[in-house]
């Protein structure tokens, strides 16, 4: 391979691949295989326009504190009476990462429905 071939590289001599059995007598050797790339510079893939992040939208801040807030201090609570409360509130808080105004409101809407159940 020489400098004049930007766009090739030679396999190693193991890569080669033949298409005689390994018992032909007829085979031949050759040199090594080259194998062509495309240009770095050339791409197939789209222009792709970045999308915001999901939780940089300010007007949403205080909506969050708050409702972090709360989900501590029901977390925070010991009464062993809620403890499965405290439990699904932690699972609804663990499938909405990044976004504790949807776990309290996923959760809230939870229990309004088990007690609609039960009344």
């Amino acid at each position: 391979m020489s400098n004049d071939e930007p766009n090739a590289v030679a396999a190693p001599a193991e890569a080669t691949t033949t298409h005689a059995s390994p018992t032909d007598s007829s085979r031949r050797e050759s040199g090594p295989t080259v194998l062509q790339f495309r240009r770095l510079g050339h791409t197939t893939h789209r222009a792709i326009r970045p999308r915001p992040f999901r939780g940089a939208d300010p007007d949403l801040e205080p909506l969050r504190r708050q409702a972090m807030s709360i989900i501590s201090e029901v977390l925070a609570d010991t009464n062993p009476d809620e403890a499965d409360v405290r439990e699904k509130l932690r699972w609804h808080v663990t499938n909405n990462p990044g976004k504790p105004e949807k776990a309290l409101l996923d959760h809230m809407l939870t229990v309004a429905v088990e007690q609609e159940e039960s009344a």
